[in-house]
């Protein structure tokens, strides 16, 4: 349900967007980007009660994004990545990285910080957008993304309300699933969020980034993957916490949050260094996610 809820909800958008007379740019840069934060985004919504989730469900996707579906799809194909090409936006994801990290030294995300989280995700659509329009490079990244849709608007208004229907539904049978599986195992809300959550609203990302790696289209599962990342903090932890104060706990500001930032890092310099993403590359980050978890197994602690 979160999968093709997510797929429907942006061609239903996408489709109507270019009715409506929206340049296709435009719609790669909000449309196609929201889409892939789908999942995560309703998951914190209907999360309200259980702060801790959004919590995981942030750092831990982020997390997944990079050890699994960069990993796999690196090693589905070795990927081009030029550092050139999308140099705003990882570094956007760099330091929204160490910004969220920054924000949790205050031992909670409140609704200022959510506020102030979502006004900087508009900066930064504002900036990429006045950058790429300039830039035929970064226009062809996104346009490659957006292909003329032929079916006719209620068709797209439909798949648009199926999308949102299925997305919510979804995350909520999700959420309910992993709370009383967790409960039947003794696991704390925040490592339902980290691992069984996380993994499950990042399944677009997986399969999307690993079918764009075996098709060749390199950018496309890169640049998905930086794109969610920032969304994720920016725009999903900024919903979550307008909602809902969100308690940062001691095991996310030592652990969690700094593994976080390991892995942004790691994938930062892959791409600036190599401007490629090799299946060397797609191991390491595999090996680095499974000793993430492997830790997290052996010290109980972190996972409070």
């Amino acid at each position: 349900m979160l999968y093709f809820g997510s797929e429907w909800l942006v061609r239903g958008a996408k489709g109507l967007a270019l009715r409506l007379g929206v340049t296709p740019f435009v719609i790669g840069l909000t449309v196609l980007a929201f889409g892939s934060s789908a999942p995560e985004a309703i998951t914190s919504i209907v999360s309200s009660t259980n702060p801790q989730i959004i919590m995981g469900n942030v750092l831990g996707s982020n997390i997944a994004n990079v050890g699994l579906a960069i990993g796999l799809a690196a090693i589905a194909g070795p990927m081009a990545a030029k550092y050139k090409s999308m140099r705003l936006e990882m570094i956007t994801m760099i330091l929204a990285s160490i910004g969220v990290c920054a924000i949790g030294l205050l031992g909670y995300v409140g609704r200022i910080e959510g506020i102030i989280l979502i006004l900087l995700l508009f900066v930064f659509l504002y900036v990429v957008f006045k950058k790429k329009s300039n830039d035929e490079e970064g226009q062809e990244a996104y346009l490659d993304d957006v292909t003329p849709e032929t079916l006719g608007s209620p068709i797209l208004v439909a798949l648009c309300i199926i999308g949102l229907v299925l997305l919510y539904f979804g995350a909520r049978f999700f959420i309910d699933g992993a709370k009383s599986l967790a409960e039947m195992v003794n696991l704390p809300e925040l490592v339902i969020g980290l691992i069984i959550v996380a993994i499950g609203t990042s399944l677009p990302e997986i399969c999307i980034s690993v079918i764009a790696a075996r098709r060749g289209e390199a950018d496309m599962a890169v640049a998905n993957i930086v794109g969610s990342n920032i969304f994720n903090i920016l725009f999903v932890l900024g919903i979550g916490s307008v909602l809902v104060d969100i308690p940062v706990s001691e095991s996310a500001l030592i652990f969690h949050m700094p593994v976080m930032l390991i892995f942004a890092f790691t994938m930062f310099l892959v791409v600036y260094k190599m401007n490629r993403i090799d299946r060397k590359v797609g191991v390491l980050l595999i090996a680095m996610y499974a000793v993430y978890v492997a830790i997290m197994a052996m010290v109980p602690s972190l996972m409070i």
